[in-house]
């Protein structure tokens, strides 16, 4: 895996081979999308897997991003690639649940811009973390939700102050952007 986009274009990621990363279809498709909503956010990547989500933000300009991964391997991986491209000083790792990451973010009024979303697929996850996300939101006004999931995954249309904004289909890979309301 590489670095698509900005800064760190072409650089090589680390993935662990336990872990189903985003194809390369849907993740130059999100960041061409997406690729000005970067500079100078604060971004928190869940189910990080590899980092390759936080750290193709960081290559377009985020200020920083929190990663989240409950699995120790990806955790040691994603410490391995942000120290290999230099970012130690803009990435911070959690090894939690990510339900847990969501309330404790919370309970300590952490707020983020842009929030990727991609947990395992087929498990009914997608939905239950929008659903914890209404409940702790840990969202600034105006920011998005960036989520990955199964095509026939359950999702909302509308959570909270989260309204969909584009829903588009990649073989059997869902990408929808939401964005908050406030």
């Amino acid at each position: 895996m590489y670095i698509l986009n900005g800064t760190l274009k072409k650089k090589k990621i680390f993935s662990p081979k336990l872990i189903r990363p985003v194809s390369f279809r849907v993740k130059k498709a999100c960041f061409s999308i997406l690729e000005d909503v970067f500079e100078k956010k604060k971004v928190l990547d869940l189910f990080s897997g590899s980092g390759a989500l936080g750290i193709e933000a960081l290559s377009l300009g985020a200020k920083k991003v929190v990663f989240v991964d409950i699995n120790k391997v990806c955790i040691n991986t994603i410490l391995k690639n942000l120290k290999n491209l230099d970012l130690l000083d803009k990435g911070i790792v959690y090894k939690i649940n990510a339900f847990s990451a969501i309330k404790k973010f919370f309970e300590y009024k952490e707020k983020f811009d842009i929030l990727f979303l991609d947990p395992p697929y087929s498990k009914g996850i997608f939905r239950k973390v929008l659903q914890n996300l209404e409940v702790y939101d840990i969202l600034n006004p105006f920011g998005y939700i960036i989520g990955f999931c199964h095509i026939k995954d359950e999702f909302f249309e509308k959570v909270g102050n989260f309204f969909l904004i584009l829903k588009r289909n990649y073989g059997q890979t869902l990408l929808l952007i939401y964005k908050k309301n406030e």
